[in-house]
């Protein structure tokens, strides 16, 4: 595999590049190019030039607030990147998303038994990424998928395009296929949750209405001050909303105004009762592991990278921005643009995100060739700014951990029960899994308090907590309720998984230490969720099997 990458200068020229490095006796040809001028005759007449001089390239196209050529940024330019293959299979066909059929057609003509990854490019304001992402994906989660949403700089126009037509409410999908090929995908955010967990109250698709029952303006209003509310979208790109889906830290971006609904338009969905908090850049994090970053990557077979990286990013970073790329350049030519989205998945989760750097690593070897880092990695910023982001960041930290956390065992508190429990059966909706739910609560508590007093009780709950801790799994949560009464949200989980935690944590609590005391016990109340509970009614249920646990004689567990 070959990459070579140059800003369009002209037909004449471009002859020469081509020519110069005998890109028409390439196996198989990819074509990206991303247009930083916004003009569909000047993009389709482009691509045609193209697919006249290299009559067998599969060509993608995108406009581009932004382009990246060879770790380098570019406003206004169009840059075009030539992906030369010997043993890898292309297909690249354009969608409009006015077709019922989409999916359908993509599994069929572009998606083989050996496919290893696809490039999308879709446009950036008229259509719905993030459901198209998730449909596609679902049936093909082995399957690398990197890319961006087209981009402008006035929030006005987008489209994709090839040698034959463009579209402002479709996609380029690009697959590539062979025994031989290599791909590796990653991002970069190292954007900082920082404020309150607000919730989502009221949203359709990728247009959010309400926050805690507050128009959303008006939270922008409140948080950023009137000079951001003024001009938005552009003017919030610095301060993404954050949300975790599966794990993953997304950012969410608006991309237009809804000013008859009060509402805004974001690049990826939203769904009531998600949990959200504004966020700002990182800038030690961003600069200070760059290295580890790189040497990270350096293990990986690479041969080119694409590059896909928000126009928020840009607007924010702007020139540290180079620092980012040029670590991608040191392991292979890189080419890519700035987006109003970009498309991701690896492993168990695909994600529309907002406010990264995203990058796909190609190879038709598997070879690691051991790179040395380009240049040097920027990291004077303003000393001002950098310690008041430290500030902020610890002091956010701090204030999150105070109201997150009860002071005593250091468990999570009952508020941030609340939270993560109306988020958990947001997900277990979604993805219609099942989860635990168990209440504890340690046996004859009072007497310890009465025989001993506070001081040995205050000790007895900081160790139960532990044992509790240390008995439950890495995705399972635990709190402290009140009093001598414990909580715990397990992961995934059936009723058979759920009876054996609770012999083990039975179990764990007889064998520990709780000196002066000879021992304690402790009565449990488990249930599972079920498809349509609330929280309440989760609750209740969970409740009622700790009473019965209870008046049965203590030192037991029920299942209701």
């Amino acid at each position: 595999m070959k990459v070579y990458n140059t800003l369009y200068k002209g037909e004449k020229s471009l002859k020469k590049f081509i020519a110069k490095n005998h890109i028409k006796r390439a196996k198989a040809l990819f074509v990206q190019i991303f247009s930083g001028v916004i003009d569909e005759e000047y993009c389709l007449g482009l691509a045609a030039f193209i697919k006249k001089e290299l009559p067998h390239a599969k060509i993608l196209g995108t406009t581009a607030g932004g382009v990246i050529s060879e770790g380098i940024m570019y406003e206004h330019e169009s840059a075009i990147s030539f992906s030369l293959f010997d043993k890898t299979h292309l297909e690249c066909q354009l969608f409009s998303f006015a077709r019922d059929d989409v999916l359908a057609s993509i599994e069929k003509e572009l998606i083989f038994q050996d496919t290893k990854a696809m490039v999308i490019v879709s446009d950036g304001l008229v259509s719905d990424a993030e459901t198209f992402l998730k449909q596609l994906y679902e049936k093909n989660s082995d399957i690398v998928i990197a890319g961006g949403r087209a981009s402008d700089y006035e929030f006005e126009k987008t489209f994709v395009f090839n040698d034959q037509e463009s579209s402002e409410n479709g996609c380029i999908v690009c697959s590539f296929s062979g025994d031989s090929f290599y791909a590796n995908s990653d991002y970069m955010l190292k954007w900082t949750p920082v404020g309150k967990d607000m919730v989502v109250t009221k949203a359709k698709g990728s247009t959010l209405y309400e926050i805690d029952n507050m128009p959303v303006i008006e939270v922008y209003r409140k948080y950023l001050g009137d000079d951001i509310v003024k001009d938005l979208p552009s003017s919030c790109m610095p301060f993404p909303l954050i949300l975790y889906r599966d794990g993953v830290l997304v950012a969410r971006d608006p991309i237009s105004v809804k000013k008859d609904e009060n509402a805004l338009v974001f690049a990826g969905l939203f769904e009531e009762g998600d949990i959200v908090r504004f966020s700002f850049a990182n800038i030690e994090e961003l600069t200070d592991n760059l290295e580890d970053i790189f040497n990270n990557l350096n293990a990986m077979p690479v041969e080119g990278v694409y590059i896909y990286s928000c126009s928020a990013r840009k607007a924010l970073l702007q020139e540290k921005l180079v620092s980012e790329l040029n670590v991608l350049e040191s392991l292979a030519p890189t080419s890519g643009f700035f987006t109003f989205g970009e498309y991701f998945s690896s492993g168990k989760i695909a994600e529309l995100l907002n406010v990264t750097t995203t990058f796909l690593l190609l190879s038709e070897s598997n070879t690691i060739e051991h790179k040395k880092l380009k240049g040097r990695i920027d990291s004077d910023f303003d000393p001002i700014r950098k310690a008041l982001t430290h500030l902020v960041k610890v002091t956010s930290s701090e204030l999150e951990n105070l109201s997150t956390h009860d002071t005593l065992t250091k468990l999570y508190n009952r508020s941030e029960y609340l939270r993560v429990i109306k988020r958990k059966i947001t997900s277990a909706k979604r993805y219609h899994e099942s989860f635990g739910l168990i209440l504890i609560d340690i046996d004859l508590f009072k007497s310890v308090n009465d025989n001993y007093g506070h001081d040995v009780g205050d000790i007895i709950l900081r160790r139960f907590a532990k044992v509790l801790l240390y008995s439950v799994r890495e995705d399972d949560f635990v709190a402290r309720w009140g009093g001598e009464e414990f909580i715990i949200i397990t992961g995934k989980i059936e009723k058979k998984g759920l009876q054996r935690l609770l012999e083990k944590l039975q179990r764990r609590i007889k064998e520990a230490d709780f000196t002066p005391l000879e021992g304690i016990t402790a009565s449990f109340g488990a249930t599972l969720y079920k498809e349509g509970d609330t929280y309440e009614e989760l609750f209740k249920r969970v409740d009622h099997a700790l009473y019965r646990a209870k008046s049965g004689g203590r030192d037991r567990y029920e299942i209701v």
